[in-house]
């Protein structure tokens, strides 16, 4: 089992991964929570078993039984409070490729006009 201290575009992130954040499904689980790119720094597993206690060993059982991912925590201030640069791996940079609308698809068309009682433009799809 991995943890990881991921930083994204917003709050970072410390996460478990049942493998290397380079494999695809930790990956895919990282996109599914809003992470397209961000940068990745290893934290040894052994300090955080002991800071985070219960909440650790649910997660760490639920990666045992087949998941390949889980967020162990989301607030960005405990993280740093908690974890000393100094235990931090080498980064790990990913940037997904960006999503591009289907060339097939017709535009989205919209309307502007004044609003009658606000006299400001308002906007119609």
């Amino acid at each position: 089992m991995k943890a990881y201290v991921v930083f994204s575009s917003s709050e970072p992130v410390l996460v478990l991964a049942r493998h290397t954040i380079r494999r695809e499904a930790v990956l895919k689980e990282l996109r599914r929570i809003g992470c397209q790119k961000f940068i990745a720094r290893e934290v040894p597993v052994d300090p955080l078993r002991t800071l985070y206690g219960r909440q650790f060993d649910v997660i760490e059982e639920s990666i045992q039984k087949g998941c390949d991912f889980r967020v162990l925590d989301y607030n960005g201030r405990r993280i740093f409070r908690s974890l000393p640069f100094s235990e931090f791996g080498p980064a790990f940079r990913h940037e997904s490729p960006p999503i591009t609308a289907d060339p097939r698809q017709e535009p989205t068309r919209h309307v502007f006009r004044s609003s009658p009682a606000a006299g400001s433009p308002a906007l119609f799809g």
